[in-house]
């Protein structure tokens, strides 16, 4: 049943509901420029023509912070864990959020640079995928592998042709079949299905945290959060006006999601 109505959101169309759409939960899994491993939490909200990708947890935190009653709802939040020893549980994670448009063949990214919020557009032509004979099980769905050299990484990901949108976690589509799983050179970054349902409900009207997001270009984005990583310190100094803070020293091996920026 659960395959009749996902198969049903991508291929009829003309006879859904205009809000009905796939929720699948991804758990993202990096090691971050401090050398914590990091595992996040992502969701995906597609149907046949578009797609949504975020941190729902960022998306709250963001949208309390966007009213002077909200914010200050957060900081009691925040000051009553601080008093009690604890870690404040709502805290934002990921500022990416990707739109995907099937009929437009393009993906629009809103990510943080170093602090800054900025956008930018890209082709989804240039994921050419090689599908590969191996399979395995996710979730109960027969997948296939397929890879592809993908701005400065070699990545892996395991597609269903049972759930037939195109489409996937982060930036990864166009295969014949939802992507399920996918990893980068081994592992450096993965992304994992958690599960999926088909809920009725419409795409987030508003892009919390993003309203004043400016137009870059993806590369300069990148280069500025990596020269960020490498020069923290010096950088969080003159900013704030404090006393030295000490530099983070790169994990060995850590690079950015994309390494073609270099």
């Amino acid at each position: 049943m659960c395959f009749v109505a996902i198969a049903a959101v991508a291929q009829e169309k003309a006879d859904m509901s205009q809000n009905a759409i796939l929720n699948v939960e991804y758990t993202e899994r990096y090691q971050n420029w401090t050398g914590a491993n990091k595992k996040e939490r992502l969701i995906l909200l597609a149907n046949s023509e578009e797609s949504r990708y975020y941190n729902p947890k960022t998306q709250i935190v963001d949208s309390m912070l966007s009213t002077a009653e909200g914010t200050a709802q957060f900081n009691n939040m925040v000051d009553a864990a601080n008093a009690a020893g604890q870690r404040p549980s709502l805290l934002p994670g990921s500022r990416t959020y990707i739109i995907k448009s099937r009929t437009n063949a393009e993906l629009k990214c809103f990510e943080e640079a170093a602090g800054e919020l900025g956008n930018y557009t890209e082709p989804m032509n240039e994921q050419n995928w090689t599908v590969c004979d191996s399979t395995k099980s996710i979730l109960g769905y027969n997948c296939v592998m397929a890879e592809m050299d993908y701005h400065g990484r070699h990545w892996i990901a395991w597609f269903s042709p049972d759930i037939p949108l195109q489409d996937g976690p982060w930036k990864l589509c166009g295969l014949p079949g939802l992507i399920l799983a996918a990893d980068a050179d081994n592992g450096k970054y993965s992304f994992e299905a958690t599960g999926l349902e088909v809920v009725n409900k419409p795409f987030p009207k508003k892009i919390y945290g993003h309203d004043l997001s400016e137009k870059m270009d993806r590369k300069e984005m990148r280069r500025t959060t990596w020269s960020f990583y490498n020069n923290s310190g010096a950088q969080m100094s003159a900013k704030y006006g404090t006393v030295a803070i000490p530099e983070v020293e790169l994990p060995e091996g850590f690079d950015l999601i994309e390494t073609d920026y270099k």
